[in-house]
């Protein structure tokens, strides 16, 4: 039986292969009053490798799967282990690759300034 329903017309247009930085007037502009314009090239990079359809998508499967702790083996032997889905993984490489997890410990302190920032700039987007 095929039910009759309503247009679903409200929705907005998925992100796929956009620049999420750029896309972002309100982070770009915060970015630039807070000093840190200097950084938009690198920024804008990091929005378009998080904004491909492969990153959103990764993003989602992480969130979709929480990180799982494992108390104790099949023996009961205490474990304390964490097991993450691998798309977390696959993010946590690319920021790592683009030096998001050690920007606090830059001697440079305008480096070190801005590194909050674009912190929570990259976990959000790719969550």
């Amino acid at each position: 039986m095929h039910w009759q329903t309503h247009t679903v017309f409200n929705q907005p247009i998925p992100l796929n292969n956009s620049n999420l930085y750029l896309s972002d007037g309100a982070l770009c502009e915060a970015v630039t009053r807070e000093g840190a314009g200097w950084d938009s090239d690198f920024l804008a990079s990091i929005g378009q490798q998080l904004g491909t359809a492969e990153s959103l998508e990764l993003g989602r499967l992480a969130n979709v799967n929480p990180p799982e702790l494992l108390r104790y083996d099949a023996q009961g032997r205490r474990l304390d282990d964490v097991r993450f889905h691998p798309a977390w993984h696959l993010l946590m490489q690319a920021l790592c690759t683009n030096r998001v997890h050690n920007l606090a410990w830059e001697e440079d302190a305008s480096l070190r300034r801005i590194c909050g920032a674009r912190g929570a700039f990259y976990v959000t987007c790719a969550g």
